[in-house]
């Protein structure tokens, strides 16, 4: 039986990319194969409660299916930020609606595939504010700032 999946709590980007929406596919057909599996099975409270879970992990599964769907149709809704840490995870959303692949951002930042991935993967936020306006501009996209004390 393969692993359900560990997921990262928070992250903006949710699938990132189409290899990790083929995964979450096979992880949403495991799921409805699980819970079919549950209903088949002597009914008690215990199968429900996991039937239960199982139905939710799967409907968050499919909400990032369609929500990276949309993004790669080039659909992008951005919610306002008022703080910079809350603009870098942001950016895989953006290069996805651009239809920027991980390997063609390294290109053109002069860096490799692996480089972005791990950006990604911490959500920008190990990244400087000079690497992040570069990343910005490469990938078309304005940050307009507003400083108040």
């Amino acid at each position: 039986m393969p692993m359900i999946f560990p997921r990262k709590r928070g992250s903006a980007a949710g699938i990132r990319t189409d290899a990790e929406r083929d995964r979450a596919v096979a992880q949403v057909e495991f799921l409805q194969a699980a819970v079919a599996k549950l209903a088949r099975g002597r009914p008690s409270r215990r199968h429900d409660e996991m039937a239960a879970r199982l139905e939710q992990m799967m409907s968050e599964r499919e909400d990032e299916i369609r929500d990276y769907e949309a993004l790669k149709r080039g659909e992008l809704k951005l919610p306002k930020a008022e703080r910079l840490d809350q603009v870098a995870p942001l950016i895989p959303r953006i290069r996805i609606a651009r239809g920027m692949t991980q390997t063609e951002l390294a290109r053109r930042l002069g860096v490799s595939k692996q480089v972005v991935s791990r950006y990604e993967e911490s959500d920008y936020l190990t990244v400087g504010l000079a690497r992040l306006q570069e990343i910005l501009d490469v990938l078309g996209a304005k940050a307009l700032i507003r400083l108040s004390a």
